[in-house]
């Protein structure tokens, strides 16, 4: 199957509703849709943004080795 470039309106939606609301990962969804993983993110960030959630950004890792999760505001 050939990768796809973007997702149309509508599976910008279902993508970031099946990640933000059903929990599927993302990679996951990606593949269902044939597109790049960081096509889902995208339309997961967008999503949130629309819907006034605060955005999320990944820092170093901490000591123990876990990434830091940073929230800030849109």
């Amino acid at each position: 199957m050939e990768q796809k470039t973007q997702l149309t309106p509508d599976e910008k939606l279902r993508a970031a509703y099946a990640h933000i609301i059903n929990g599927i990962d993302q990679h996951h969804i990606a593949a269902l849709f044939g597109v790049n993983s960081g096509r889902v993110s995208e339309a997961c960030q967008a999503v949130r943004h629309a819907c006034g959630y605060p955005s999320t950004k990944r820092t170093s890792p901490n000591p123990l080795g876990y990434p830091t999760v940073i929230v800030e505001d849109c």
